[in-house]
């Protein structure tokens, strides 16, 4: 490890850790060593060598066998996990010692439990390293204790880091912690989206903001969209999802028979006065997409759906509807956040912090991935809405389950002039990762 002597004194990042687990006796020692030049640890918290391979290794990743004197690394001899509540942790690696057949754990949950060979008497602090004065104080709990019950299911479960530094840095306004999907309130997701939709009206519906969405979605997702779509004329449509009716305008424009249906009865009753004052033959009904009763079976050519399925509860019985009034060999086009890039548990690290250029986000952080479900979040000055995370895997499976075949996956890509004229939004983006992506499906049965 990098001896690294600070010109302010740094504290060990894992001495503040234990002294916040109600350790309130816990010296915080300086940090003297330091990897990343950011994490500065102490003598206790430093890498230290093996006995037997020579290499210098992270402290929890070793052991100490009083009968030999000697610290073992963990490829040298491979733990087995042991679940255990210590500290913020929730599990130890526990090593069986060939040489003197004990077991023996890593010197992290060794010092919770006071069997650190830093915390026995007479112990020769030489013959690991040579730091004047730095390893002391030496702490000890007041006797020799072991951590906690837990299930090796409820240890490999780690909160979402991502969602806390979001809780943190305020960018989105949590209204609940993830939630299973049949654990939300089908009404209270109705009612939310109301709430959102009447607040989405009354700010923007005057000035016809409606009709242009957001620019990351026009700028990204139109071109690809009506590029898979190609020629709609004369086909009977569904737009699924249909919000303010900008894309069910944009289909009856391009000669298409257009139906468009949503959860919301305040944005059914915009699209209709939208349809009064313009005439384009778009048919609006208020509808769920878990229930689309007031179609036949086989009705559809093509289904689309724009950005919607992220605040579908019932995903599966949505697949289903739509699947039920679409003609065989119909065609089921639709966009959503990237399942992987975009969700609660996914944000862009950004150095400084509070920079709007884009060529200064290091990369993206992503977390706890398989966690499926719904959390209640608010963007902005919008009310808050119910938006489900689902993986990949979930979504085909449950397409396949429908009876669709998934025929594309289109991860949408700015192109030079779309990138010039919205670099705030898009410059040094659009080769990193997408944002969106578009399922071309086709119904097979």
């Amino acid at each position: 490890m990098h001896f690294y002597q600070p010109a302010d004194p740094q504290p060990c990042y894992y001495c503040v850790k234990i002294s916040d687990q109600e350790e309130t006796d816990y010296p915080i020692r300086e940090g003297i060593f330091t990897v990343e030049q950011m994490i500065f640890r102490c003598s206790w918290h430093a890498q230290f060598e093996c006995s037997r391979c020579g290499k210098f290794h992270h402290f929890s990743w070793l052991y100490w066998c009083p009968k030999t004197e000697e610290l073992t690394c963990g490829s040298c001899n491979k733990p087995s996990m042991k679940p255990v509540r210590f500290w913020d942790r929730t599990y130890a690696y526990e090593y069986h010692c060939k040489t003197c057949d004990e077991v023996h754990y890593d010197l992290f949950y060794s010092e919770f439990r006071g069997t650190h060979p830093w915390q026995t008497e007479n112990f020769q602090l030489n013959s690991i390293i040579t730091v004047d004065e730095s390893w002391k104080p030496i702490w000890q709990p007041v006797e020799t204790r072991k951590g906690g019950n837990i299930s090796i299911e409820d240890a490999l479960k780690l909160k979402n880091r991502v969602v806390e530094i979001r809780l943190k840095s305020g960018d989105v306004n949590f209204h609940s912690q993830l939630t299973p999907e049949d654990k939300v309130d089908f009404q209270d997701t109705q009612m939310k989206w109301e709430e959102i939709s009447k607040n989405w009206v009354e700010n923007y519906s005057k000035s016809r903001e409606l009709d242009k969405g957001k620019k990351s979605r026009l700028s990204i997702i139109e071109t690809a969209f009506w590029k898979a779509l190609d020629d709609v004329q004369g086909l009977k449509v569904l737009d699924a999802g249909c919000g303010s009716g900008y894309f069910t305008r944009r289909l009856a424009k391009k000669g298409a028979k257009v139906y468009g249906v949503d959860f919301s009865e305040k944005v059914v009753e915009y699209c209709k006065k939208r349809e009064e004052d313009e005439q384009l033959g778009c048919k609006f009904s208020q509808a769920s997409l878990t229930d689309l009763a007031l179609f036949e079976n086989n009705f559809f050519d093509l289904i689309v759906s724009n950005i919607v399925f992220m605040g579908v509860q019932d995903y599966l019985t949505a697949f289903l509807e739509i699947s039920r009034v679409l003609k065989k060999d119909g065609r089921f086009v639709w966009s959503n956040p990237h399942p992987t890039f975009v969700r609660v548990g996914a944000m862009d690290l950004k150095l400084p912090f509070d920079t709007h250029r884009n060529e200064e986000k290091l990369y993206k952080i992503i977390d706890r991935y398989f966690d499926s479900g719904g959390t209640l979040i608010a963007l902005g000055k919008f009310h808050p809405v119910w938006q489900f995370d689902r993986t990949l895997s979930e979504y085909s499976r449950a397409l396949k389950q429908a009876g669709f075949v998934i025929r594309e996956i289109i991860e949408p890509k700015l192109d030079l002039e779309m990138i010039k004229s919205n670099p705030k939004f898009s410059a040094f983006d659009s080769g990193r990762y997408p944002n969106y992506i578009i399922y071309d499906c086709i119904k097979l049965e």
